[in-house]
């Protein structure tokens, strides 16, 4: 939080902390729904405040008043979230409060506010909403202080007095100095030479929580286990409300301020690694705000401190090693393209899997290994196939601010990335030129969706722009998207998300398709007289998101081929089905476009048609390919008419051949009109696919082409001098080697002894002690490695078995326990060993089903992984209050933690995330 501290002071940082391209932007923000009546609802009821205590309100740091907000909801008791709160007795920090949180709830929820579809936590969005209130504060003093003059920027902006106060200048030449004792030391510390007194000058500079921290880091208390409990002077307490006067008092004084000090142990930290780079104060905020929400003195698995508690308690009576290793994904790319891991594999390498191995095997890549690489590069990272120029693409776009590139009309939540607006205008480009389309080839994660979307936004901007400037405008048509039926959603909210302006209609499904977010689905089949293709100023700014096999099935050649037939049908019955057949054929073939008679004709309908996954459609006589000539057929550029409008019968190429078969539009020099023929298809196909000139001629010619119609980029490309791939969220992977205890590591030698006994040799070679073994045990081992009890239950834990136990909803965890039990009397040894090596079977007692704390601590013995990964899920979602998705192998591991989370960590309601489990039907 302290990175924020002082953006409130300029509107350009406060604008750009909050993600605005304009400093307008965010006043207008600031003004309007979003913002304002909450504000105002704050200074009426700070009013009400002043005037019955006759003392001017102040604003309480964001820490306590984050504190505060989280005491006031815990429990469900909506103190302050409620929509008709009772306030006549609220103080200052209560109506603080309601203001942090409305502001933060409502930008979340509300697709046009600052926080809506972005990944921040509760802290950090609390930190950008405390930024908008200091600002709107800060306005508010000065606006009733019209004729004084404000303050300027600098050491003392920390420290505001109020209207009869002057700041004191300080008497102590340190600028105000302190002694800091610590009073209540252990003897044994103090013996061993830890520091008990700090020495701090130039108190003024500080605020209240950088003072907390220099002390704690001067006498190293966390590396001791200890955090401030409390600080006093002359047994008055220092807190963030008296801080002021205690600077007062030390800037006041010419001798140190003694500052006695009391600590408390601190929570224990855990031993994993960090998801993501916070800094420490965030985190003790979260569990700050953890530890205000318990309201109960006694231990409730409704508060989320009393989860966290029990996993820690659990989770560390087991002594197991834990080794990590976490690496950044994103450091392998650099300026030359993606990474090349391909090279440091070794030359004699069998390419066995499963060897144990130390990490990768590096090699010295030989001259041959880098030209090939860099052969491949050229097509994987070509730079003939990207733009530069970001701030000039803005300009053309009509993008006010390159720094945070956003279009007239898209969300505040939404920008684009510094290489997205290049690849718009690119597109852009293309449509204006012969071939009026492209092809987007970016990598996967880049943003191609994203730079479509804008595309859309772009046009519209155009369009309205004109309309208010009563210029003429084509007729209002809307745009078709195609994509894959799994993408459809993706997309309609993806424009939903990014475009205040465009609307998004769906036409996919049957006829009683509903959507829960208001998405419009189209019903009936199109027809030209549909009501989304009329002349209103909505259908220019409509998307209809469709598929390939829903368009193909209701406006394709085959259902035309179905119309035509039934029209022959109709006039003559009698005509057998074969001479139908063939007349229908007959008129395909001739027929370049749909008939215009025909009713579910979308040819000329749509301004724009976008494809995804473009692949399906690459081959030209494919179905697919053949519906799309029939929406906007083009007219044949090769034909006489074509030619002739063209200039090509006056060219000296077009003298030198016998016909159109001879011509070469590559001999025409690239400013005259013929030119273009270069880029059809045909032209391709003869003068460079099957052309009768050099490789090097050929890959020159089709480079042209290419930087006609495409553009591609990778994670390694540089635009501007900026590698893509820096700029993308970094991906962590994080290896964890779990040890067992002694005791469950006997257990799984004798289980691993037993499955490898029988299993056959292979033919590997005389010396290899491998074998193969059969899927029961290799289910049996996986098992076992997730938890040592599954082999006693695991007979029983099959998928077939699992769908009747769970006829109920999920099994308790002490049924789990309780069919252990069973299996252990039943079959105390499992393992074909010798009785001198044989693990015992350990038969423990079966836990009560109200002693929730042994219960776990049962599942915990003999899973390592499940320690460990309590321990995550206690800090990621208990904590952060983030998700988690885990994917396991078997169905018995998805019954074993489903059980797990519910009973123990889910049990009760409260916790507002979910965790996620999917298993694979087959290994491999």
């Amino acid at each position: 939080m302290s990175t924020a501290t002082g953006v409130y002071q300029s509107l350009d940082k406060l604008a750009e902390f909050l993600g605005f391209d304009t400093v307008q932007a965010l006043q207008l923000w600031m003004r309007g729904a979003l913002c304002k009546p909450y504000w105002d609802e704050y200074t009426r009821g700070c009013t009400e405040v002043e005037l019955s205590r006759g003392k001017k309100a102040r604003l309480v740091d964001c820490r306590s008043v984050l504190k505060h907000l989280a005491e006031g909801e815990a429990q469900g008791h909506r103190k302050f979230s409620s929509d008709f709160p009772d306030t006549p007795n609220w103080k200052l920090i209560d109506w603080q409060a309601r203001l942090l949180f409305k502001i933060r709830s409502v930008n979340q929820a509300d697709r046009h506010g600052i926080f809506y579809g972005k990944n921040m936590n509760e802290i950090e969005m609390a930190t950008r909403a405390w930024q908008v209130i200091l600002r709107l504060n800060l306005d508010a003093s000065r606006e009733n202080r019209p004729n004084k003059r404000v303050k300027a920027a600098g050491e003392f902006d920390h420290w505001r007095t109020g209207d009869g106060e002057a700041i004191p200048m300080p008497v102590n030449p340190d600028g105000g100095a302190a002694c800091v004792v610590w009073t209540d030391i252990p003897t044994e510390m103090e013996k061993n030479g830890q520091k008990t007194t700090i020495t701090l000058t130039g108190l003024v500079h500080y605020t209240y929580e950088q003072f907390l921290k220099k002390i704690c880091c001067e006498l190293q208390l966390k590396e001791c286990g200890y955090e401030i409990d409390q600080l006093s002077v002359t047994g008055d307490p220092i807190c963030s409300n008296s801080f002021k006067e205690f600077l007062k008092l030390a800037a006041g004084l010419k001798k140190k301020v003694v500052v006695d000090l009391t600590t408390k142990n601190c929570p224990a930290e855990l031993d994993i690694p960090s998801i993501e780079n916070e800094e420490d104060t965030s985190r003790k905020l979260s569990f700050d705000i953890m530890v205000a929400e318990k309201v109960t003195s006694g231990f409730d698995l409704k508060n989320r401190f009393c989860k966290w508690s029990l996993i820690q308690e659990v989770t560390r009576s087991f002594p197991s090693r834990i080794n990590s290793e976490c690496e950044l994904l994103t450091e392998g790319i650099d300026a030359r393209g993606d990474t090349i891991r391909w090279l440091h594999t070794s030359k004699d390498s069998d390419g066995v899997q499963g060897e144990a191995r130390d990490g990768l095997i590096l090699c010295e890549p030989t001259s041959e290994d880098l030209q090939r690489y860099r052969e491949q590069e050229k097509w994987i990272d070509n730079k003939d196939l990207q733009r530069q120029g970001h701030p000039e693409a803005c300009k053309a776009l009509g993008i006010p601010n390159p720094d945070i590139p956003r279009l007239p009309g898209m969300l505040v939540s939404a920008k684009f990335e510094f290489w997205q607006p290049l690849a718009i205008k690119a597109i852009k480009e293309f449509e204006e030129g012969y071939l009026r389309g492209g092809i987007l080839a970016d990598d996967v994660g880049i943003g191609k969706t994203f730079e479509a979307i804008g595309l859309e936004q772009y046009h519209w901007n155009l369009r309205k722009a004109a309309l208010e400037s009563n210029l003429e405008v084509a007729a209002p048509r809307p745009t078709l998207i195609v994509v894959p039926p799994n993408l459809i959603h993706q997309w309609a909210s993806a424009i939903k998300s990014i475009s205040s302006d465009l609307v998004v209609k769906i036409y996919y499904g049957g006829k009683h398709q509903t959507s829960a977010d208001g998405t419009e689905y189209l019903t009936d089949i199109l027809s030209k007289d549909s009501e989304v293709f009329s002349q209103t100023e909505e259908a220019a700014r409509t998307t209809i998101i469709t598929s390939l096999r829903t368009l193909t099935s209701r406006h394709g050649p085959s259902v035309l081929k179905k119309v035509i037939r039934n029209e022959i049908w109709e006039k003559d019955e009698s005509t057998p089905y074969a001479s139908v057949m063939e007349a229908v054929n007959d008129r395909m073939k001739g027929m370049k476009s749909a008939p215009a008679w025909w009713r579910h004709n979308l040819k000329g309908l749509f301004k724009r048609v976008i494809v995804d996954e473009a692949h399906e459609i690459r081959k030209k006589k494919h179905l697919y390919s053949s519906h799309f000539t029939l929406l906007e057929p083009h007219k044949d550029p090769w034909s006489k008419e074509s030619l002739e409008k063209l200039g090509v019968f006056a060219t000296d190429a077009w003298n030198t051949t016998t016909g159109s078969e001879e011509f070469d539009p590559w001999d025409i020099k690239s400013d005259e009109p013929a030119s273009c023929l270069r880029y059809t298809s045909e032209s391709v196909e003869y003068h460079i696919i099957k052309g009768n000139i050099s490789l090097v001629t050929k890959g020159e010619r089709m480079r042209e082409v290419l930087k006609a119609c495409m553009i591609k980029r990778s994670y390694g490309s540089l635009v501007d001098g900026q590698v893509v791939g820096k700029a993308l969220p970094a991906v962590q992977n994080i290896s964890v080697n779990l040890a067992f205890t002694p005791e469950e590591q006997k257990i799984y030698e004798g289980v691993f002894g037993d499955c490898m006994a029988q299993a056959p040799r292979g033919r590997r070679g005389k010396n290899d002690a491998r074998g193969t073994i059969s899927a029961s045990k290799f289910r049996r081992l996986c098992l076992v490695t997730t938890w040592t009890e599954f082999d006693h239950i695991a007979p029983s834990y099959t998928a077939k078995k699992l769908n009747d136990r769970r006829k109920n909803g999920v099994l308790h965890t002490r049924t789990i326990l309780r069919d252990i039990h069973h299996a252990k009397r039943q079959r105390p040894y499992h393992i074909a060993d010798p009785p001198e090596i044989r693990a015992e079977t350990q038969i423990d007692p079966l836990p009560s089903e109200d002693n929730i704390r042994e219960i776990l601590q049962c599942h915990c013995r003999g899973s390592p992984k499940l320690r460990y990964l309590l321990q995550l899920v206690a800090e990621l979602v208990i904590l952060r209050k983030e998700k988690l998705l885990i994917f396991v192998t078997m169905p018995a591991q998805v019954l074993w933690l489903e059980s797990v989370w519910i009973i123990h960590i889910f049990y009760f309601a409260g916790n507002p995330l979910m965790l996620l489990f999917r298993s694979y039907s087959s290994l491999t």
